[in-house]
């Protein structure tokens, strides 16, 4: 016997030889596994048989429960060496099927990328492949492009699906006749899909529609699904379309209609009762309450564990295939880090969030969002800037004629950075580690390039897993071209702040003239982009170009969606209510008045400044206006020698703090 006939196989089949493999199929198709084996045990003579061979180890796999997948890893790769059957040099049909069960095994264990490879190789053959197995190749290969969150990409592949199926082919292209008028297409009859495949075929258009945000077909199509009140997978996506158009209370309906328990997780590799939990934490956090977002999240993880615990004591040979990558574990991490975040404890998020990045170290959002706990673990909110008024008077020294008074000497009770040297890459909510996950973050922006950069990894000794061709979302949906331009200019913006903390007054100057430079900005970013980028000038002793970005007529509003054109369609938008301050313009303003103060007071134009803090004074009882006003008026008074004056002024703001 040849190379070529061994590979191959013998192609002589006697009779007796062809009842046997019938009869194993025929056990197949009953689940008696063992029986089945036992058959094609019959036919060891065919050792040279790549299709005996292969289904030899696939038998022996179902016979284990679908147990022992490192065990058939290895079988697989040993017919492909003993075969010669190499992924890149694929020309059989026959060699389609080891690669499709190799490529199913990477799917269950989240190895999504490795999966992708493969099917992109099978996939080319999948015309002349009999309609059983087309079926399947196409659908593993929708479900993976689903899993790298590429909605456009499973569309394609379903279309293609369909028309094969349904019109034995794809459609043709319509072209134009002898008058160039569109030419009508003459299609076949159409064939009758089978009504289960059918309704697999529209959960994965719904999974599609709702990934790139096609509410209103979704909208439309799901209504088939609901016909049947019992459909699980119906009640979830159904709940997902309310929640993206914004109506939570309709979405946490859904959700509690469901039956507990109705997906079982030793079962199917699901759970209902975590999938709940979750759904209803981020519904409540789409809602503004993110502490009962946190509740939800947590009970979700406490499930997830408590189903752990019953695996972790087991090899991964014991353990179920859909059981291998099943954990939603770090996912949730993620979705409590951002509620808790949202919540006001970051440095809780913190530590959820490092966990998280650990997987999904290719998102940008999430590296952005780690910054975000550092800043506010710096500074919790702009607010503390207007609260009310605050004691001046920090002691007294002396007594009588001879009394001095101490005043403070800041009302911001800002955590100064450490003067101390420390690695920017130690994983503590430093600002120096903000500083880290910003350029991280930078780095990720998607941008559709083939080869994108490898973020700088925090964890010394851990090697990340082999990275996507692209930088990829997960676990958050594809960002829309208008959300790539808001991360993009969040990103610009604590950049901004993280390096004007630090001192570093030259960097933070690049970046918040680079966000102004941006096509589209929100008022909010817009606002900080000009206070950040003046600060940093008054800092290099630029005063005078700082205060031509401090003039109010630069900022018009303070919203934080970018400017629409009527032409985009319809906007989802599922952040929660915005806690940002300050929280009107009036306030803003404010803000920009008192920064060119503070810049007229640098140059000496003393009276000019005492003028503009005296309008900006006069505005208290229309909006909140900086604490910091009365300091900047008492320092101005005391340098006019105008110390009486600046003695009325303290004893008056105290008076009003007592009284």
């Amino acid at each position: 016997m040849t190379e070529k006939d061994q590979e191959k196989g013998p192609e002589i089949v006697s009779e007796q030889e062809r009842e046997i493999a019938q009869n194993a199929f025929n056990e197949y198709k009953k689940k008696n596994y063992a029986s089945c084996l036992q058959f094609i045990n019959k036919l060891e003579n065919r050792n040279g048989d790549l299709k005996v061979v292969q289904n030899k180890a696939i038998i022996e796999y179902f016979k284990n429960d679908f147990m022992k997948t490192e065990q058939l890893q290895r079988n697989l790769a040993q017919i492909c060496n003993q075969f010669q059957i190499k992924l890149e040099r694929l020309d059989d049909i026959d060699h389609c099927i080891i690669q499709f069960n190799q490529a199913v095994l990477l799917y269950h264990q989240k190895q999504y990328t490795a999966a992708l490879r493969i099917m992109d190789r099978v996939y080319k053959f999948i015309e002349p492949m009999d309609e059983s197995l087309a079926k399947q190749v196409s659908l593993l290969a929708i479900e993976i492009q689903l899993c790298l969150r590429q909605p456009d990409k499973s569309l394609t592949l379903i279309n293609y699906l369909e028309n094969n199926l349904i019109y034995g082919g794809s459609l043709p292209l319509k072209g134009l006749d002898k008058n160039g008028k569109d030419r009508k297409i003459q299609l076949p009859p159409p064939k009758p899909l089978p009504e289960k495949f059918e309704k697999k075929l529209l959960k994965y258009k719904l999974r599609s529609y709702i990934m790139n945000h096609s509410i209103k077909t979704a909208m439309k199509e799901i209504q088939v699904l609901l016909k049947d009140k019992t459909n699980i997978d119906a009640l979830f996506l159904a709940a997902n379309i309310e929640y993206l158009k914004g109506i939570y209370e309709e979405a946490v309906k859904i959700l509690t209609s469901i039956p507990k328990d109705s997906l079982i997780y030793h079962e199917c590799g699901e759970s209902s009762t975590v999938m709940f939990y979750n759904n209803m934490g981020t519904v409540h956090h789409a809602m503004g309450k993110p502490n009962l977002a946190c509740h939800y999240f947590q009970m979700a993880l406490k499930e997830e564990l408590r189903i752990s615990e019953n695996y972790q004591n087991k090899d991964d040979s014991e353990k179920p295939l859909f059981t291998l990558g099943g954990s939603k574990y770090h996912e949730l991490m993620y979705n409590l880090g951002i509620a808790l975040l949202h919540a006001k404890r970051p440095a809780q998020a913190f530590d959820c969030l490092i966990i998280a990045v650990r997987r999904y170290h290719r998102n940008s959002r999430l590296w952005l969002r780690i910054a975000e706990c550092c800043i506010m673990v710096h500074k919790e909110s702009n607010e503390i800037d207007f609260e009310g008024q605050k004691s001046l008077i920090v002691d007294f020294v002396g007594s009588r004629d001879k009394k001095k008074v101490v005043l403070v000497t800041n009302f911001s009770i800002d955590k100064k950075y450490s003067a101390e040297s420390q690695s920017y890459a130690v994983p503590v909510p430093s600002l120096e580690f903000a500083s880290l996950c910003l350029r991280n973050a930078y780095l990720l922006i998607p941008s559709g390039t083939a080869t994108p950069p490898v973020p700088l990894f925090l964890i010394p000794g851990v090697t990340p897993p082999a990275p996507p061709p692209s930088p990829g979302p997960s676990p958050s949906n594809p960002l829309t071209r208008d959300g790539a331009a808001v991360l993009k200019n969040g990103i610009l913006i604590a950049s901004a702040y993280v390096s004007l903390c630090l001192g570093d007054y030259i960097l933070s100057l690049e970046y918040s003239k680079q966000l102004l430079e941006q096509p589209k900005i929100s008022g909010v970013h817009k606002l900080l982009g000009h206070l950040y980028t003046a600060e940093s000038l008054i800092y290099l002793d630029k005063i005078s170009e700082a205060i031509e970005y401090l003039n109010p007529e630069n900022i018009k509003d303070l919203s934080f969606d970018l400017p629409q054109d009527q032409s985009e369609g319809s906007f989802v938008n599922n952040n929660p209510p915005p806690k940002w301050f300050p929280n009107s313009i009036q306030s803003a303003y404010s803000v920009m008045q008192y920064n060119i103060a503070v810049a007229k007071t640098m140059r000496g134009q003393l009276d000019q400044a005492s003028q503009l803090l005296g309008k900006i004074w006069s505005q208290k009882r229309t909006c909140k206006v900086p604490t910091h006003i009365i300091m900047l008026i008492i320092y101005i008074e005391l340098q006019l020698g105008h110390a009486d004056v600046a003695r009325n002024l303290i004893r008056q703001y105290q008076h009003s703090l007592t009284g």
